[in-house]
């Protein structure tokens, strides 16, 4: 990894130290955490597009190995982050998560996972996590498949073997988060110049034949990270600067800095009257709306002839996807003060994702999982509100 010009250490102790003295207002300590975050965390890379063969050669490059033995197949989501060592988390169409140490194994593999999450000591994945999505497959499904990458993206990179009209429907699809940071990537280039204006809509343009060296690309993201993070620690410059008074404070302080909350602690479930009564003013609304919807399911599932409506299965994944989306619209104004709250936002953020990858499937056991996943969120509300915890 490339050095950034300015060491940003100093700059995070700073940054660390006014949000822990709780000083600040509100607004100048979520600042001040946004910009740590960004300065901590890796960019996130989406690598995207129709041809899963260029997706893979890539995905091989960056982890220098095939990670699918045997010719099985791999999913169209592949997530890469560093780890201290390699491991393999893959979620199955039903939900269930199996995890493996080392790359995923032919065992692994044969249950036709639809989504793989693979951590490893690499270097490169220290600045940069990548999501590998391949959108060769529903066309249907492309926009969707778009906005769920766009909630995981920071830098959109679009690999195709030459910039056609099929890429260009599909990538005008693509939610603006997508399309304000995007590379073009062709595989197989051509003196034809007919589709030079396509590619001014993108940020960059890069030629990478493969199989080949993706060396180039990865030097060319770490430019535009070093950049970007640059831009990040002159505005930790500036809003420090601001704010110098109290960090000056802090620092003079001879208690020191507060000892920063465990995000994973959680207190017992000893609920009082008025907390039980937030509980239940909040989730009555919402556990309400998913039984209705649940019930609506249900009838239509009862009732429907498969060989009258052969997409069926489409329409009641619909149905799901829907549900969980209007629910995260409605977990986004919810408190954060309470471990229910937030257990049960992550529990919906993860069915909605969830919901997603089955509707890249779009058959009748997709759409078992799916309801069976609405009756698990349905559970889960009726015990926070009686404040008991979410259901495992």
């Amino acid at each position: 990894m490339q050095a950034l010009a300015v060491d940003p250490t100093d700059t995070l102790a700073k940054l660390d130290s006014l949000v822990a003295s709780g000083r600040l207002p509100s607004r100048d300590a979520a600042r001040c955490a946004d910009l740590a975050e960004a300065l901590r965390k890796p960019v996130r890379v989406c690598l995207m597009g129709p041809a899963q063969g260029d997706l893979r050669t890539i995905v091989y490059g960056i982890l220098g190995t095939d990670i699918a033995p045997d010719g099985l197949s791999l999913p169209s989501a592949i997530e890469m982050g560093h780890g201290a060592r390699v491991q393999t988390l893959a979620t199955l169409e039903d939900g269930t998560h199996l995890a493996c140490d080392g790359w995923p194994d032919s065992d692994l593999l044969a249950e036709a996972p639809v989504f793989l999450q693979l951590d490893a000591p690499i270097e490169a994945l220290r600045l940069m996590s990548f999501l590998a999505l391949s959108l060769e497959a529903n066309p249907s499904m492309h926009r969707p498949a778009l906005s769920w990458a766009a909630r995981r993206t920071d830098i959109a990179v679009w690999c195709t073997p030459r910039f056609s009209v099929v890429d260009a429907r599909i990538w005008a699809n693509a939610p603006e988060r997508l399309t304000h940071r995007a590379y073009l990537v062709e595989t197989q280039p051509s003196a034809d110049v007919t589709h030079h204006e396509a590619r001014r809509q993108f940020a960059g343009y890069m030629q990478l034949p493969l199989p080949g060296d993706i060396d180039a690309l990865l030097h060319r993201l770490r430019d535009d990270i070093d950049e970007a993070r640059m831009a990040d620690v002159d505005a930790a410059h500036v809003l420090l600067h601001r704010l110098g008074h109290l960090n000056a404070d802090v620092a003079a302080s001879e208690a020191g800095v507060p000892a920063r909350l465990d995000a994973t602690a959680r207190p017992p479930l000893d609920r009082s009257h008025g907390q039980l009564a937030r509980l239940r003013d909040v989730l009555s609304e919402p556990t309400l709306f998913l039984a209705r919807r649940a019930r609506a399911l249900a009838e239509d599932l009862a009732w429907t002839d498969p060989g009258a409506e052969p997409d069926w299965p489409q329409i009641a994944l619909t149905h799901v996807a829907e549900t969980t989306e209007a629910l995260r619209d409605r977990a986004a104004d919810w408190p954060d003060d309470l471990p229910e709250f937030i257990d049960m936002t992550d529990m919906i953020e993860e069915a909605t994702d969830l919901v997603l990858l089955l509707q890249m499937e779009a058959g009748p056991d997709q759409v078992e999982d799916a309801a069976g996943l609405l009756h698990q969120l349905r559970q889960s509300f009726d015990m926070c509100r009686l404040g008991r915890g979410a259901a495992a």
